[in-house]
């Protein structure tokens, strides 16, 4: 079982470079749902295994900080339909883990 969520952006994007920074992060899934010139639309999906690793609420938030703040992705919680504001992001984590 997972947690999942979506990240979407419209507009340009740098697929390598957005490749090759996600690849870093061993604890989430991510893969490309619809990839065109005008937007990219990502799934995010957590391994509920993943959550007792020590090394994972960092992961959370350097993840979506990255998407949101960095690249601009619009990210969906599939569990609560809400997107996550930048707000959100530290607590995040444990909010998850606690669902």
């Amino acid at each position: 079982m997972a947690y999942n969520f979506s990240a979407e952006k419209k507009g340009k994007h740098d697929l390598p470079s957005l490749h090759n920074r996600l690849c870093k992060y061993e604890l989430i899934e991510f893969f490309p749902v619809n990839v065109s010139n005008e937007a990219i639309t990502l799934g995010i999906s957590i391994p509920f295994k993943a959550m007792d690793d020590p090394g994972f609420e960092s992961e959370v938030q350097r993840s979506m900080s990255y998407l949101i703040s960095d690249e601009g992705f619009q990210v969906t919680d599939f569990y609560t339909g809400n997107a996550v504001a930048i707000d959100e992001i530290p607590g995040l984590a444990r909010r998850i883990s606690a669902d």
